[in-house]
Parts: structure tokens; sequence; C-alpha cells
């Protein structure tokens, strides 16, 4: 499978582990942090949509407070875009988040380096 498909299969697969474990559901929870960040390179970096930078540390020391936190959440991924080189891929996307309480959309920027058979998050950016 090429780069950019890796990177779009891996964007979707993270949303879909992210949605359960914003559910808290079983498997999300007996995988941890540790199986929720696994594809993510040690230098990842992000914006959030409201300016704050986060590292793998942050992100990790943040991801317990939000297991089960919204028990209906849902999470659509929709209008991934990109670019790859033999190492890298840019990804663009919009992520559509919703439960009970209301929802919102964001669109990323997603930088990915190649790791063996693995696409890994280097840089992540959104914005609403």
């Amino acid at each position: 499978m090429d780069n950019l498909s890796k990177a779009k299969e891996e964007v979707i697969r993270f949303h879909e582990q992210m949605a359960a474990w914003f559910r808290g559901g079983e498997q999300a929870a007996a995988a941890g942090t540790a199986g929720l960040l696994a594809n993510f390179s040690p230098d990842f970096r992000m914006v959030s949509p409201h300016g704050k930078r986060s590292s793998l540390e942050d992100l990790t020391e943040w991801m317990p407070e939000l297991l089960g936190k919204f028990p209906d959440m849902r999470i659509t991924v929709k209008d991934i875009q990109g670019y790859a080189t033999d190492y890298h891929v840019l990804l663009t996307y919009t992520e559509v988040q919703a439960d009970s309480r209301g929802g919102n959309t964001r669109h990323s920027s997603a930088v990915f380096i190649r790791d063996g058979e693995r696409m890994l998050w280097l840089d992540l950016w959104e914005s609403l």
C-alpha cells in the first residue's frame, strides 16, 4: 500500500479509536493511552483550534481525563486529501464531532512520517 493510502487509513483508524475512547469503550480502555497513541511520533506536536500548542507528552497526560467523558460521541472524517513522498505525507481533512450536547467541525492539516510500514503522526493543526 502506498504512503498516501496508509496515512488516510491512519486518520480514519485514529478517529474511530478516539470516538471509542470518548465513549469509554472496553477495547479503548484495555488498549490504554499507549495503544491509542501508538502511531504518534515521539516528536509529535499539535496546535488546537484555540491556538494551544501541545506535545506527545502533553497529549499522553491529557487523554486519560477524556476516557468515557462523552458516552454518545460520534466522529466522522471526510474530505481527506493529500500529497505524499517516499517518507512523508501531508493530509487535510474535515472532522465532525457530535454528541447529545451538540457538535463541532474541525478542519485539520496533518503531517505523517514513514516508520517501516507505519505512518506516524508528526504534526497536527486544527481550526474551527
